[in-house]
């Protein structure tokens, strides 16, 4: 593949709401990791990680451009939320069957099939979370809303 067919190939991962949840939900993690569940974050960060490794693979990182952006920006955003990803992640590699662990068994991590795969699974995960959420009786409150916040700088927990 070429390196111009590749990156409009991840550009429209990043970019294009037909092709998953990445082009609604990079953006919302970047800018709030907080309202989103751990397992979104996970998928998204792995979605993400593949973007920067194919990205780098063919030089197409340049200072100023979006690939650069959010390259540099996920990593910093993930460590916002570290701590209780990674208690979500150390019981969801444990579950037979998981998407987690499929992903981490596989040697094709990093192709623009894997990531379109999880592009995929980053809309059907996140459609589910949206019904649970609206589900919750009483709804749960969008993250600027909520009142814990300004007194712990970050949204509260769902109970």
């Amino acid at each position: 593949m070429s390196t111009e067919r590749l990156r409009d190939e991840l550009l429209r991962l990043l970019l294009d709401d037909r092709a998953g949840a990445a082009a609604a939900l990079a953006p919302r993690m970047l800018a709030d990791p907080w309202s989103l569940t751990p397992e979104v974050r996970w998928c998204l960060l792995y979605l993400l990680r593949g973007v920067r490794c194919l990205a780098a693979g063919r030089r197409l990182l340049e200072p100023g451009t979006l690939l650069h952006f959010v390259a540099h920006e996920v990593e910093e955003s993930r460590q916002r939320t570290a701590a209780m990803d990674l208690v979500w992640y150390e019981v969801a590699r444990e579950l037979p069957g998981h998407w987690l662990r499929r992903y981490e068994d596989t040697d094709v991590r990093y192709s623009l099939e894997e990531l379109h795969r999880l592009n995929l699974l980053l809309a059907r995960l996140w459609v589910s979370e949206r019904n649970r959420i609206r589900a919750m009786d009483p709804p749960l409150l969008p993250h600027y809303l909520r009142p814990d916040r300004r007194r712990r700088g970050r949204a509260a927990l769902p109970r």
